[in-house]
């Protein structure tokens, strides 16, 4: 008896959760109908959003290995920027203390300055003026002493700085001595003989420069229209410093007021009466006299005109 009632106890039981898992069975397509309706009527914003949200995770992703990349290849170039810059300066400062100097070139400010102050345009020279700036004329000296010529140097540069030395001491050895009627007053009669102009380690007088460095190393014969010899039967002085990238036409310049002067040069077509300069210096016009003057002169010469030559007025040009 007690046998079978414990047989029903646990058929009832068996029974019972049978029950409930129908029910359940039953309650879940109900329930997951109504959760996809709802999903399907309500929330297709959200499957939108959702799908968003990936694409943007995806897209972070994406956006985060392209920094990432883009980052580390900018690490790298600064890294080679960095050796590259470092290497530069290491070799920038060898270069520097081999000898920064060769890179250096005069400034002719001073010189154009003072030049266009105390200089006419006739080429009157205000040696008062000059002697009141003697410290800037020093100074201007002082300047080329330690810029003097290197081999790097352009034929102009190297020209512009011996024109200039040599008319920036010349105004010096005069204003040091003015009053004076004329350079043949000074150091007995021989001022181009005199040793006092200093360029690098050197010492120069007027005549090594014109006949020892430039005239043997410079095929130029406008030459002596630069070279200033502070008299009034020389070239004028010019209201201005010579420079590099100007010099071509400045020598030019030079020439054509220096020829067509006829208080210097007296020109015809069959005869000339020219300047004592194109007589001691002849062997400077490789092309002939009269093929130079005929570059400057308004009036064409001959080949075979008549050559005199003027004499030369050394008094000052003041």
């Amino acid at each position: 008896m007690r046998k079978i009632s414990f047989v029903l106890v646990i058929l009832f039981i068996i029974g019972c959760t049978s029950n409930k898992k129908e029910e359940k069975s039953n309650i879940k397509p109900e329930s997951t109908t109504a959760i996809d309706t709802a999903m399907v009527d309500h929330t297709s914003d959200q499957i939108i959003s959702n799908e968003e949200k990936i694409e943007v995770k995806d897209s972070v992703i994406v956006t985060n290995k392209v920094k990432e990349s883009e980052t580390d290849i900018k690490v790298s170039k600064g890294r080679e920027i960095a050796k590259e810059a470092k290497a530069g300066d290491k070799k920038e400062k060898k270069e520097i203390t081999k000898g920064n100097i060769e890179r250096v070139r005069p400034h002719h400010t001073i010189w154009n300055s003072l030049t266009k102050k105390h200089v006419s345009s006739s080429g009157k020279v205000n040696y008062n003026g000059f002697k009141s700036n003697i410290k800037s004329i020093e100074i201007y000296l002082s300047h080329l002493e330690v810029t003097p010529p290197k081999k790097d140097w352009t034929k102009n540069e190297k020209l512009a700085y011996w024109f200039n030395l040599y008319n920036a001491a010349t105004i010096h050895l005069i204003a040091s001595n003015y009053p004076v009627k004329s350079i043949k007053d000074i150091n007995n009669g021989k001022p181009w003989d005199k040793k006092f102009i200093k360029s690098g380690n050197k010492t120069y007088s007027l005549n090594q420069i014109e006949n020892s460095i430039v005239r043997p190393n410079f095929n130029e014969p406008r030459l002596h229209v630069a070279f200033n010899c502070a008299a009034i039967s020389c070239p004028k002085l010019m209201k201005g410093a010579f420079l590099p990238s100007k010099l071509n036409s400045q020598l030019n310049m030079l020439s054509k007021s220096w020829i067509t002067d006829s208080s210097k040069n007296k020109i015809s077509e069959n005869s000339i009466e020219i300047s004592k300069i194109f007589e001691w210096y002849k062997v400077d016009f490789k092309k002939g006299i009269i093929p130079f003057i005929n570059n400057f002169s308004t009036t064409k010469i001959t080949p075979n005109a008549e050559i005199k030559y003027l004499d030369y007025n050394w008094d000052l040009n003041d």
